[in-house]
């Protein structure tokens, strides 16, 4: 059984959450409930918590409740507060698809719970780039629930890559399968850059994106020419590196601008097929 802490001093987040009845049905224990910050602080001390709910009147108590979580647990999921049963029952089940996959048991596979969701993070955004999330909402509480550090409300920069029409190494006769071309972009081309979370995402049909995602805890950058450059000049390295070490002859096909990091959601129905 999973177990949770609810921290709310909102009512009707609260009688929501009282309406369920059987939280073994749902593979959870019934949730601790606090309503304050040091409240929560309480009870994390005291009491394992694989999932919180934050739904606290005061924006100023909520942001330091999130800042502790960021730096004492960086991995404890947050899900939605829900305001009727219905809702409560619709994000428990979100974190339980997640929880689930974390939490499985591997065999001889020793990944810990950080790697495995690091895996679910690099998952969710094929899913994205592939058009399967489209819904906005969705799509933030999934970033709450993996434990993003990515800003959602900050520009993005989304470059494709491509490879020349005559070379089809990446259309299926690479030999090491487009899983390993992944894990490989993530290690040439880098991690962070200025405050920026590269992304490498290669979908099912070889196409291949680097994610320019901001990060929280930096401060702004412009989206503008200068961003763009300073992601072109390191694309440009990157795509260096790939070359000399993996043999792929790789060119920038494309470069989007993105007013911010949900309106990737909209990318493939605006420019994905291209």
């Amino acid at each position: 059984m999973y177990k949770l802490l609810l921290v709310s001093d909102r009512s009707e987040v609260n009688e929501a959450f009282s309406k369920i009845r059987s939280w073994e049905m749902l593979g959870y224990k019934a949730p601790h409930i606090r309503d304050s910050f040091d409240g929560a602080k309480e009870s994390l001390a005291k009491h394992h918590a694989d999932g919180i709910c934050i739904a606290l009147s005061s924006e100023a108590e909520e942001n330091a409740l999130l800042d502790y979580l960021r730096e004492y647990f960086p991995l404890l999921s947050i899900f939605e507060a829900g305001t009727t049963e219905d809702e409560v029952r619709r994000y428990l089940s979100e974190l339980s698809i997640l929880l689930n996959r974390t939490h499985m048991d591997f065999s001889n596979d020793r990944f810990t719970e950080e790697e495995l969701l690091q895996f679910c993070r690099h998952e969710f955004f094929r899913k994205v780039m592939s058009g399967q999330v489209t819904d906005k909402a969705l799509f933030l509480r999934q970033l709450r629930l993996m434990r993003s550090r990515l800003n959602p409300a900050r520009p993005c920069v989304i470059v494709q890559l491509a490879e020349p029409a005559d070379n089809d190494k990446i259309d299926g006769k690479w030999p090491y399968g487009l899983d390993r071309l992944e894990q490989m972009l993530r290690q040439l081309c880098g991690t962070e850059l200025n405050g920026l979370r590269i992304v490498p995402t290669v979908l099912p049909d070889g196409r291949i994106f680097l994610l320019h995602c901001p990060m929280t805890g930096y401060e702004e950058q412009s989206a503008g020419d200068s961003m763009t450059a300073m992601v072109t000049a390191h694309t440009a390295e990157s795509i260096a590196h790939v070359k000399e070490y993996m043999g792929l002859d790789l060119h920038i096909s494309g470069i989007h601008v993105a007013p911010d990091l949900t309106a990737i959601c909209d990318y493939y129905k605006n420019y994905g097929k291209m």
